[in-house]
């Protein structure tokens, strides 16, 4: 457990992927994806763009990493493992709820193996296997609360009268708004989406975020 854990899809790791890990977790650009080669495991935390996943994982497995856990919440692991020739295995987790550090971490087709070696990293957390599936169960429920905040929001609520509101009369650690700052708006957008395409257009992204977000939805920013 000596190596390094490497981390792609951000070149700025959340702190929630770094509570309690036994291993340094150091991000790579796209640009360095090369220093990866030959690993046991890497950990791609990106929710989006699909396309820019699609060309890491499929770098990833080119330069011969053996495994990879990867956010499979706005696609789900099965659609991920045709993007692959199968020499990579892939295990999906939910991205937010390793960001939020969530003592229980939901993954999908881990092995006993897998489950081994993820209770080594994080021994604090405790993984269990859950359906594939977009969403998963953690930002299912949480990102459409963010959005609905987000709607009384834009009609002049103000930002502490909805997470005051949430925590203390839904008993949440966090406010609405509180959540999607931890988790970034990108995350929120690129999740709210996935679940629109699957589940129809109660999920659809509020247009507060897109306009929040910008240009980086153009240009594949994460």
């Amino acid at each position: 457990m000596n190596e390094p854990l490497w981390m792609v899809g951000t070149t700025d790791p959340h702190e929630g992927w770094h509570q309690g890990a036994a291993l340094d977790m150091v991000p790579l650009s796209d640009a360095d994806l090369d220093r990866a080669q030959g690993a046991a495991w890497v950990v791609d935390s990106s929710a989006g763009p699909l396309d820019k996943k699609r060309q890491r994982l499929r770098m990833l497995e080119g330069l011969g990493v053996r495994a990879a856990l990867t956010a499979s919440t706005t696609a789900t692991l099965a659609a991920q493992q045709t993007w692959l020739t199968g020499s990579m295995r892939l295990v999906g987790c939910d991205p937010l709820l390793m960001m939020a550090g969530g003592s229980v971490q939901t993954v999908v087709q881990a092995t006993d193996g897998d489950l081994a070696w993820l209770s080594a990293v994080w021994p604090d957390r405790k993984f269990v296997g859950v359906a594939d599936s977009v969403g998963l169960v953690f930002s299912r429920e949480i990102l459409p609360i963010i959005n609905e905040a987000v709607d009384f929001f834009s009609q002049g609520v103000t930002e502490d009268e909805i997470d005051q509101g949430a925590r203390l009369g839904l008993n949440y650690p966090r406010g609405p708004l509180a959540w999607a700052k931890l988790f970034g708006w990108p995350q929120v957008f690129w999740g709210l989406r996935a679940l629109q395409d699957m589940y129809g257009t109660r999920f659809q992204p509020h247009p507060w975020i897109r306009a929040r977000l910008g240009s980086s939805l153009l240009d594949g920013g994460e």
